[in-house]
């Protein structure tokens, strides 16, 4: 009975063993992971734009707003980016804020941030300019 399990058992491991030891190479994992590698590059890309928290902590003038829309213009790919970018346009030039003038006074930052964050930061200045009133402070 042992030599019966033993022989069964050996020949198992011979019909496993040759797919074992040579691997078959698809073409369609490769691919996947071509795709992950780019999707992972364009992650980065999406998710990180320029560091504006310093316009924000420091008042959440018109300087910070010129700011963001330069960003997210250059950023916007999705609808609700565009969107964002559209009430920014209205809000600039309903303020009659030339952002030309603006953002030759704000340097670019060395530091980059995630997109969300950016949008938290815009969140607050809103809420903050809302609540207080114009700011027309520039950097």
């Amino acid at each position: 009975m042992e030599m019966m399990m033993f022989v069964l058992m050996s020949a198992v491991a011979m019909l496993i063993n040759p797919y074992a030891a040579n691997p078959v190479s698809n073409d369609n994992l490769n691919r996947i992971i071509d795709l992950t590698e780019k999707y992972n590059r364009d992650l980065n890309e999406r998710f990180f734009v320029e560091d504006v928290s310093y316009l924000a902590d420091n008042g959440c003038g018109n300087n910070f707003f010129c700011k963001v829309h330069d960003i997210l213009q250059k950023h916007a790919k999705n609808n609700s980016e565009k969107d964002i970018v559209r009430n920014l346009e209205i809000f600039i030039k309903e303020s009659d804020i030339n952002c030309k003038e603006v953002l030759k006074k704000v340097g670019p930052s060395d530091k980059e941030q995630l997109l969300p964050d950016l949008l938290g930061n815009l969140t607050k200045c809103i809420q903050r300019r809302n609540f207080m009133g114009n700011v027309t402070q520039a950097a």
